[in-house]
């Protein structure tokens, strides 16, 4: 399984490694590893901006989901070559144990599983599908037969797995409990046990705490620190 494969990689001594350059070009050519490489830039900005000693939630999610691509794998492995590597690896260290951690178990958290999603070309393309087919059911008003087909088309995708269990946290950008709850009942003609209104309302808040915290904007250096930050994050693994 890709999950394990991954973790395993973040333990394997790479006799060569590929320039970080070179690395970073071939992840950001490619649709998906270059979406997940763009969302580690925006949301690890904070992180590699300052020594700190807490990995946010958003830059794990984003780590895990960049190194379930094979190129972000590579970029992981990459040889740092200009002084940024080692006031980033410094920085960036501090997501390790999350990293591992959240890696082996996907399903936490059903905003990961999207990140995980997006980070591979046609799950992400099936991914897009189904949000455009499935609106009506966002909405509460049915499930059309595009939407079932969607769903099954999106249930294919390897990298989708993590979607079917994954569990609601306040971290995703739409409503997730709600969602969850319209696709049991309209899709599936089931009512999820746990969908009470306490739990919208709880959610509700997460969510509108989420809403309120701003990405902070990237200067130039930042963004050379995030382009040959992912090198050295598992170069301490090894």
């Amino acid at each position: 399984m890709w999950l394990a494969a991954a973790i395993l990689s973040f333990l394997l001594v790479l006799t060569t490694a590929t320039p970080c350059e070179e690395a970073r070009m071939r992840c950001a050519y490619r649709s998906g590893c270059g979406a997940a490489l763009n969302n580690y830039m925006m949301l690890c900005n904070d992180v590699l901006a300052q020594p700190s000693s807490v990995c946010p939630k958003e830059c794990e999610h984003a780590l895990i989901a960049l190194t379930s691509t094979e190129e972000g794998k590579e970029l992981m492995n990459c040889q740092c070559e200009d002084e940024y590597c080692v006031d980033a690896k410094q920085k960036i260290y501090v997501c390790r144990a999350q990293v591992l951690k959240g890696a082996a178990d996907a399903t936490a958290s059903c905003r990961l599983s999207q990140l995980i999603c997006l980070a591979d070309a046609q799950c992400a393309t099936a991914l897009d599908y189904y949000n455009q087919n499935c609106r009506s059911v966002y909405r509460g008003r049915k499930c059309s037969k595009k939407c079932l087909n969607s769903i099954e088309i999106l249930r294919k995708q390897e990298k989708a797995a993590a979607l079917t269990a994954c569990r609601c946290d306040g971290n995703e950008d739409y409503d997730c409990p709600r969602m969850q709850s319209n696709l049991a009942r309209l899709c599936f003609h089931k009512h999820l046990k746990n969908h009470t209104k306490s739990h919208e309302r709880d959610y509700e808040e997460r969510h509108r705490k989420t809403q309120h915290q701003e990405v902070s904007s990237s200067n130039h250096s930042i963004i050379s620190l995030t382009l040959i930050a992912l090198c050295l994050l598992l170069s301490s693994y090894t």
